[in-house]
């Protein structure tokens, strides 16, 4: 997922006044209270004070910034509720307000997941004989999504927090900048029902063989 939203000029006049109007509210507050100490308790008790004050506002300040980070990177990795964002959605509009947005394809690619999971659910055994990762290759073939779709399309949602990318690169390789080497768009408008269909037959002909063998 890409920041694509661009604040305008104006956009950024607002926010360059509110956060003028923040240090002037912080400095007249810090003022505020040096004069009411010091003339209570003497200046030294008033200096004492005010430095105490600043530094609970740095420490705000800092927890202020990690949080932000913290919500950036959840963003972009698309984990806990930024996983699969709804349209129009309350997380959607957060996501704006961060300077995000869905794409299409990403809005379509999030009905695929842990909703519709029972008509997708694929059983554990059927993974059959998958060939050894071998080195990266400009394309893909399917015997390369095939365990990632496995493990995407069984896991748990309250319990894996593995994301669609992490597999990808895993499986596939990463870019130079980190990112999957392949989007995960690919895998749900190319190689996912492709994948699903291919296991299912790989299972259903195992089954087939074994009670062949038994009779």
């Amino acid at each position: 997922m890409n920041r694509t939203h661009k604040y305008s000029s104006i956009n950024k006049a607002i926010l360059l006044v509110l956060l003028m109007i923040a240090v002037i509210i912080v400095f007249l507050d810090v003022i505020w209270w040096y004069r009411n100490f010091e003339s209570g308790l003497g200046t030294v008790i008033a200096q004492a004070a005010i430095a105490y004050h600043v530094i609970i506002l740095l420490v705000l300040i800092g927890v202020g910034i990690g949080l932000g980070h913290f919500t950036d990177r959840m963003i972009r990795q698309r984990r806990s509720i930024f996983r699969s964002p709804q349209k129009g959605g309350c997380v959607e509009v957060f996501m704006n307000m961060w300077g995000y947005e869905i794409r299409e394809d990403e809005a379509s690619a999030s009905e695929f997941h842990p909703g519709q999971k029972e008509s997708v659910t694929i059983e554990p055994f059927v993974l059959l004989d998958l060939p050894a990762r071998r080195g990266r290759k400009p394309a893909f073939p399917l015997e390369r999504w095939l365990p990632i779709a496995l493990k995407w399309e069984n896991r748990d949602p309250t319990r894996d927090a593995f994301t669609l990318g992490e597999l990808i690169s895993e499986h596939l390789g990463t870019n130079s900048d980190g990112s999957p080497i392949v989007s995960e768009q690919t895998y749900y408008s190319v190689w996912r029902q492709r994948a699903i269909d291919e296991i299912r037959r790989r299972a259903k002909s195992k089954q087939a063989g074994r009670v062949h063998e038994r009779a």
